[in-house]
């Protein structure tokens, strides 16, 4: 029998291998736990001590909760040391691997999401009425994800957010660019967006976004100093 405490482990451990995070179901089924009260209860404290996150994903046919663990320290700790014995090595040697720049950008990407009051006043938006993760296939047949989305029904507006990591200016090469061509597509197709708004896209990067002959489709960016205004 596993204890409560065990359990709580267990919960954390499994969110750690998924960034995106895990719906009810999902979990339930890897850490082998019924779905019910005990599990709702262990939900609601990692909830409430911040170690963990809900937040909805549009894309298919009903609004799907997600659990996402939160804690940077819990991210970290499971990334690059647990499991790893004496082998896990300095920070030295970690730097600049691809585990470290895995790593970077998601905890990139969560620092943003922790940061949303300061994105909504750098963009001037009044009020969010949705912020929510999307994913779903567009008109070409290829999935694509937009970690966040912010409405704003005052100004008939959806702000699809790009967040990216990069110790340098971020280049938008042809790759990527075709790719936010099939996120813009993909949501403007969907059932979320509601016809009558414009759709703003925004890159938000560590070090700014470098001017390209790709970058043409972003309508606004923000750096980390923004963040921390």
């Amino acid at each position: 029998m596993y204890s409560t405490s065990e359990r709580y482990v267990d919960i954390v451990k499994a969110l750690g291998t998924q960034f995106y995070g895990m719906t009810r179901r999902e979990l339930a089924k890897a850490v082998g736990i019924e779905l019910g009260g005990t599990f709702s209860k262990i939900m609601d404290n990692l909830r409430e001590s911040g170690i963990t996150r809900e937040y909805p994903r549009y894309g298919k046919e009903r609004v799907e909760t997600v659990y996402q663990l939160k804690d940077f320290f819990s991210l970290f700790y499971l990334h690059f040391i647990y499991g790893k014995g004496t082998n896990a090595g300095n920070w030295r040697t970690l730097q600049r691997t691809s585990t470290f720049y895995t790593w970077a950008g998601n905890t990139f990407e969560m620092l943003c999401i922790e940061h949303l009051a300061q994105i909504k006043d750098v963009l001037r938006i009044a009020t969010i009425n949705r912020n929510y993760c999307w994913r779903g296939v567009g008109p070409n047949g290829h999935t694509s994800q937009i970690d966040l989305v912010l409405e704003w029904k005052g100004e008939r507006t959806d702000y699809l957010c790009e967040m990216k990591f990069s110790e340098h200016e971020f280049v938008i090469d042809k790759k990527y660019e075709g790719e936010l061509a099939d996120k813009i597509d993909a949501f403007i197709a969907s059932k979320q967006h509601t016809k009558t708004h414009s759709v703003q896209l925004v890159m938000v990067t560590t070090n700014g976004l470098s001017n390209g002959i790709h970058s043409k489709d972003v309508n606004q960016q923000l750096t980390l100093n923004d963040l921390f205004r």
